[in-house]
């Protein structure tokens, strides 16, 4: 069977994965699925073969590893070729676990076999003998997504989100049979000529928490697939939320042409996501929201089947109350479309599309398509685009709402029009926020992503007053360590994101407009200190996490503070290590209107303590060089503080019940942003 072996990385494009380090047995190479014989056609001549249950003659290995074995098989009852796969790693069980493992086996290839979907590999039959469970599959005639990536490096949207669509599709009937696939990667995705897509290899599939996710200390499954919470203490273990992360990764695998997450080992894998678990798709265009909802780090914040399954429906042009069960009747072909151009400099494309090619003789275009010729044209058009990295400036504004429409209010009327030039040359404007700060800036639940707090207020008022209504506007999650990498990459425009105002040769900053204080957070209840003020802290020698790159860093060792020695790249990895009892974390420094937020979030287990001196001014980052951009943003800050009756709604709205101030404890001055 496809992918049986296990290949790490699932042997997509610029796999950094696989051959980078020592690899296990069930770490082989990946395998294509043979061609289905010719009919009439024979078992190999030579000597007996074995046959199981006097019906199935095992002809060839197909593929072997951790989970089993894989063979190419005859059906001398109906006269046809199969694949007949062994569910019982017989190296990996001693005497007294045969017995458990075979009636673990036995029922997953019960529920496996109750999967009847056109998106999931067939199964024909399930068969036991002395030591094995055997189940009996489709040979199928169909090629790898694994290796149409391998020749063609990425994919036009539209076929990605109809590829990802599918599995979505078989990953809903698999979880409805109570079983969770634990290995979705391209290695284990059929593409068949007519489009038609297939889940394979449930070599390592099981119940809903019934296994742990490892044995005798390896990781089941291909690492660069494998959810964070797996590895989590006291991990439940494999979930459908967790097949859904591996669909977030095989998505993003499709449209970028690499991983989101590299590393050479397991543990750098995971070290990547907890470093930067927001990463943000360059090519994805309409995916982007479906790619970023499934790579949530957190279980119960990932998108749901359901709501994926909604999205990728919107991406593709389908009617968003379509039934899921047409896919069952009309086995859904890709969105016809050309292949990406290449990435990088060269001339725009012609907007004269070809006409999309008709399909073969006896096959079916998605049910719906030839009504939707402008959807789906337009759909290639973004295609082609994202893929081929182009952006169009389109400053006309044409077909849009008036621009004060949809703002959050404007608090620029009656001037600055006239200064509104980054518009003309960037339609939409992303900022950078963060997504983990309560009443600063934090991603909540509700259809697509949504953010709250009085940072995301700011964003949406400096935007108003640069001429955008709130739809041109892309929030994109952000990192205290990775908000300037994002700068420099050109991944967003602006950082709105408690960032403190520094001299900094590689960002330029525009505020301040909020000040914030310097506090801690402390375990309520701790058996080992007593902690009632921020001396104690010095004079205990505790040591201090505070999120890594952070103005902490450098301000507090020279106060008499101990820092953590490896800190983290986020606040809230403080704060989960500091509700951890089992840790050395007693304290976690921050802003103390970030610090507030945590406290409301988890109370009776942490408190703060008074404030130390300072104070942190955040302010709007960007790349230096910019003075066009610097004047509007300096000029949109200084109107919005100048608002001071809108200021003040604007803190009360979000920030004072939370540190326990009614009244903003100090304006900014708004004279302090000076542009170029």
């Amino acid at each position: 069977m496809q992918g049986e072996d296990r290949a790490a990385g699932g042997g997509g494009p610029d796999d950094h994965w696989a051959g980078s380090a020592p690899q296990r047995a069930d770490y082989g190479a990946t395998q294509r699925w043979p061609r289905t014989p010719p009919h009439g056609g024979s078992p190999a001549p030579g000597r007996p073969n074995v046959v199981i249950e006097g019906r199935y003659e095992l002809l060839e290995p197909i593929g072997s590893g951790g989970m089993g074995e894989v063979w190419k098989a005859h059906d001398r009852r109906l006269r046809r070729f199969v694949a007949v796969k062994g569910l019982l790693d017989r190296k990996a069980m001693t005497a007294g676990t045969q017995a458990a493992a075979i009636q673990r086996a036995r029922r997953e290839a019960e529920a496996i076999a109750k999967i009847e979907h056109p998106n999931v590999v067939t199964v024909h039959d399930q068969v036991e003998t002395d030591n094995q469970v055997w189940i009996v599959m489709k040979l199928l005639d169909a090629g790898s997504l694994a290796d149409l990536l391998r020749r063609q490096k990425v994919l036009a949207v539209p076929r990605a989100a109809d590829i990802g669509h599918q599995i979505l599709q078989g990953l809903r009937a698999v979880h409805a049979a109570s079983v969770v696939h634990r290995d979705v990667k391209p290695g284990n995705v059929l593409v068949r000529d007519d489009g038609l897509v297939i889940l394979v290899d449930f070599g390592i599939a099981t119940f809903e928490g019934a296994t742990p996710v490892t044995r005798s200390g390896g990781v089941i499954g291909t690492p660069p697939y494998l959810a964070p919470e797996l590895f989590a203490p006291g991990s439940r273990g494999p979930t459908p939320a967790s097949d859904l992360w591996a669909l977030g990764i095989t998505l993003y695998e499709m449209v970028e042409g690499r991983l989101p997450f590299g590393g050479s080992e397991v543990w750098e894998v995971q070290e990547n996501i907890l470093q930067s678990p927001n990463p943000v798709p360059q090519y994805a265009g309409p995916l982007a929201p479906v790619i970023q909802g499934l790579l949530r780090t957190k279980p119960d914040e990932r998108l749901d089947a359901a709501t994926a399954d909604a999205m990728l429906r919107e991406v593709l042009g389908d009617p968003p109350n379509a039934a899921s069960a047409k896919a069952a009747t009309h086995p859904p072909a890709p969105v016809p479309g050309p292949d990406p151009a290449p990435r990088g400099p060269g001339p725009v494309a012609s907007s004269q599309a070809s006409p999309d090619p008709a399909p073969p003789a006896g096959k079916r275009l998605r049910p719906g398509l030839r009504k939707r010729p402008k959807v789906v044209a337009a759909a290639l058009c973004v295609a082609l685009l994202t893929t081929a990295g182009w952006l169009v400036a389109n400053g006309s504004g044409s077909g849009k709402k008036d621009k004060d429409s949809n703002t959050t209010g404007s608090d620029c009327r009656g001037g600055g029009a006239g200064t509104q030039t980054w518009k003309k040359t960037h339609p939409k404007l992303r900022i950078g926020v963060k997504d983990d700060q309560p009443g600063l800036s934090e991603r909540v639940k509700g259809g697509k992503d949504k953010y709250v707090g009085y940072d995301i207020d700011m964003a949406y008022k400096v935007a108003a007053c640069m001429g955008y209504t709130k739809d041109d506007v892309e929030l994109v999650p952000v990192t205290t360590e990775n908000r300037s990498s994002y700068l420099e990459r050109k991944t967003v425009d602006l950082v709105i994101a408690s960032y403190s105002i520094r001299i900094d040769s590689e960002v330029d900053f525009a505020g301040p407009y909020y000040m914030a204080g310097r506090g801690f957070l402390v375990r309520e209840k701790s058996s080992k200190y007593t902690i009632n003020d921020p001396s104690d802290l010095k004079e205990l020698g505790v040591e201090v996490c505070t999120a890594r790159d952070s103005t902490y860093m450098k301000v507090l060792p020279g106060l008499g503070f101990t820092m953590m020695k490896s800190p983290p790249a986020t606040y809230q990895r403080c704060l989960d290590q500091l509700l951890n009892e089992k840790t050395d974390v007693y304290a976690v420094a921050s802003d103390d209107v970030i610090l507030a937020g945590y406290a409301k979030k988890n109370p009776g287990k942490v408190r703060r303590l008074d404030n130390i001196k300072g104070t942190e001014k955040y302010g709007v980052a960007m790349l230096p060089g910019q003075p066009d951009l610097k004047n509007e943003v300096c000029s949109a800050v200084k109107k919005i503080l100048a608002d001071k009756k809108g200021w003040e709604l604007m803190y009360k709205k979000n920030l004072a019940e939370l540190i326990g101030i009614k009244d903003p404890p100090g304006t900014p001055d708004p004279t302090e942003c000076k542009g170029h």
